[in-house]
């Protein structure tokens, strides 16, 4: 184990100018940058750029460690396992390549974990023209403080926001969690994981330690907010894993409140995707079982969804389809009357 009082994770690609304002934020840490270990892995970048930006943080920093992977995994699973493998510190924590850490992040988290397990803090939205404090489940409460799971199960309706959440790494080493690879909802795996297992876990809900930035524009787009196929099956192969993970631990009865929010986005994920009716369909398909087994419907959508789920769940796929199609088309019409509301609120200043 090293001097170092936490290492922070991050796996890379294409990432560009971005990485510049993380590394700002990891020097601007009150903790102190030479706390820190920073590892970067880059999943097979095409950007000399990213790759140029990357060599230089290494020369330039003893303290930055740069692994360069031989072939793109194509998710971020791969590149957090091999940081985490490469880790020396207590510590860890695995930051997005695209967002930045308030400045004393690290300070109060290294500060409160004590002898629990795992910590997790608050963050905030970031948008182009706002930022936006995120509000939990737990709304104005503070620290909310358990010994295991059973103390609080709705610790399991916290976001799995990864970036908020420091972990003990021989807490981690020590009970066989890793991310998923060749495939997405690799954070709520670990945050379900290390939930079920953490002797102690702490929530500072109202220590906000991350800015998140919500990138969903037609040329920049975070991972979560790509709506092709592939993506969308992978999240889905994501939760079939979380849910062999539950059998394992015989742990299906926290299956409703873990999936509660997940599946329901999942179906609006697809509402505002682009993809063929066949896909559609086949995905569709694909989801019954887990549907099946764990769906509660989520108070957010305000039942818009209800009838696409009763679809899946009575197997009527082609009809599931056309109800995805016009769910769409309210989607559509409700961006439009929202975007004409900003405008309108603009001219009127």
């Amino acid at each position: 184990m090293s001097d170092y009082k936490l290492s922070v994770i991050v796996s890379t690609y294409n990432t560009g100018d971005y990485l510049n304002e993380f590394l700002d934020s990891m020097k601007s840490q009150s903790i102190g940058f030479e706390n820190i270990e920073v590892i970067f892995v880059d999943d097979n970048s095409n950007d000399d750029y990213t790759l140029d930006l990357l060599k230089k943080f290494s020369n330039d920093y003893e303290n930055v460690e740069v692994e360069f992977l031989d072939v793109n995994s194509g998710f971020p699973g791969t590149g957090r396992n091999t940081g985490l493998n490469l880790s020396t510190s207590e510590y860890v924590i695995f930051a997005d390549h695209d967002d930045t850490y308030t400045e004393n992040a690290f300070e109060v988290m290294c500060d409160k974990i004590a002898d629990n397990d795992m910590l997790i803090s608050n963050f905030n939205q970031v948008f182009t023209d706002k930022t936006i404090p995120f509000k939990s489940i737990y709304k104005d409460s503070g620290e909310i403080k358990v010994s295991d799971i059973d103390e609080d199960k709705n610790l399991l309706r916290v976001p799995a926001a990864i970036w908020t959440r420091l972990f003990r790494k021989s807490f981690l080493i020590e009970n066989g969690i890793n991310f998923l690879e060749g495939m997405l909802a690799e954070d709520v795996y670990v945050a379900t994981y290390s939930c079920l297992k953490a002797k102690g876990i702490i929530y500072l809900n109202d220590f906000y330690s991350y800015n998140y930035k919500i990138r969903d524009s037609k040329d920049d787009k975070s991972t979560i907010h790509v709506r092709n196929r592939k993506y969308i099956e992978a999240i889905l192969n994501g939760y079939y894993k979380i849910d062999e993970m539950l059998i394992n631990l015989n742990k299906t009865s926290y299956g409703e409140i873990i999936f509660k929010s997940h599946l329901t986005s999942w179906l609006y994920t697809i509402v505002l995707s682009k993809i063929s009716d066949g896909d559609k369909k086949e995905l569709f398909i694909k989801s019954h079982d887990i549907f099946n087994k764990y769906y509660s419907e989520d108070p957010y959508f305000k039942k818009r969804y209800d009838k696409l789920v009763d679809l899946i769940l009575n197997q009527k796929f082609d009809d599931a389809v056309i109800e995805s199609n016009r769910l769409e088309k309210k989607q559509e019409n409700m961006n439009d009357r929202s975007l004409f509301s900003r405008i309108k609120n603009k001219l009127v200043r």
